[in-house]
């Protein structure tokens, strides 16, 4: 026996009284369009691009001093420049990565945005942004000897004190291709600390310094490739000049920074990066050992003997 055919008429008929039904009962009423609001070019931040190489490093120089730089990915480093707090210098962490961006601000109150690509061989490895109006908020520009800093001569003598003393932190070290990096000693004295940082080359080849960070980080988020953390800059690096270190020999320097101290879910960072090559080291420091910090006597005669 053949079943019935529904005629397309009949469906039609059913369609648009289904449709009525659900026009006239709120409770399956077809949901409302959702509203989107447009992003207007007053709301947009140029980005600058810039290109970055393996073997060479890019200096960028800004109007004020930097508080605060965002990488995209771990493909680029950044480090703000020895004894200028608003000169960034930047460089490719691996050849011939995908494009990332970089974001900086500056203690005037300017956001400077960068689409950052790999270029093999830079041509421009010097930008100087001292001059130009910047991406975000204007503001008066402060000077950078803004806060009170320790003479210099006495800073020195503290820092070539604690050179000659001996090890005083238990065992904080890293080791990687036969590169050892470790916290020997900390130390207080007028506000700054004085890290005793030792690094050793135990194999046969040669190891350049590119440079070393310290960077305050979530425990939570060491893993990540990009995330915001707070750098601390040395305001002075006893043996800083000395950048080689020959196959087994050692190379003990002195970091000097203002005190600080960090929550319990944060950790202090020191990452040492090798100039060309792929011996990276990062150090863990807790806040534990940062109160365990020793003081030093205030006189420099006193702290230059052993």
């Amino acid at each position: 026996m053949k079943k019935p055919l529904v005629s397309l008429g009949l469906l039609a008929l059913l369609g648009s009284s289904t449709l009525a039904v659900a026009q006239q009962n709120p409770a399956v009423a077809p949901p409302k369009p959702l509203l989107y609001l447009a992003i207007e070019s007053q709301h947009l931040i140029a980005s600058y691009h810039l290109g970055v190489g393996f073997q060479k490093t890019t200096h960028l120089i800004f109007p004020a001093a930097v508080n605060y730089v965002d990488l995209g990915s771990g493909n680029i480093i950044a480090d703000k420049a020895q004894g200028a707090e608003n000169i960034v210098k930047v460089k490719a962490n691996a050849a011939g990565f995908t494009q990332t961006n970089m974001t900086v601000l500056t203690t005037d109150g300017k956001l400077y945005s960068f689409l950052v690509d790999y270029e093999k061989d830079p041509k421009v490895i010097n930008l100087n942004f001292a001059g130009a109006p910047g991406n975000g908020a204007g503001g008066a520009a402060v000077a950078l000897a803004s806060r009170a800093a320790a003479p210099r001569h006495s800073v020195e003598a503290m820092a070539a004190g604690v050179s000659r003393k001996k090890r005083t932190v238990r065992r904080r070290r890293r080791a990687k291709d036969d590169i050892v990096l470790g916290l020997h000693g900390l130390y207080t004295a007028d506000d700054l600390f004085y890290f005793q940082l030792l690094m050793r080359n135990k194999s046969n080849i040669g190891y350049d310094i590119d440079f070393l960070k310290f960077t305050v980080r979530d425990k939570k988020l060491l893993k990540r490739t990009a995330i915001q953390e707070a750098e601390l800059t040395p305001r002075y690096v006893y043996n800083g000049q000395v950048s080689a270190i020959p196959g087994h020999k050692l190379l003990e320097r002195v970091y000097v920074t203002p005190k600080f101290t960090i929550p319990d879910d944060k950790v202090l960072m020191v990452e040492l990066f090798e100039k060309g090559g792929g011996r990276h080291l990062a150090l863990k420091i807790t806040n534990q050992d940062i109160l365990r910090a020793r003081v030093l006597p205030a006189s420099p005669a006193i702290v230059a003997t052993r």
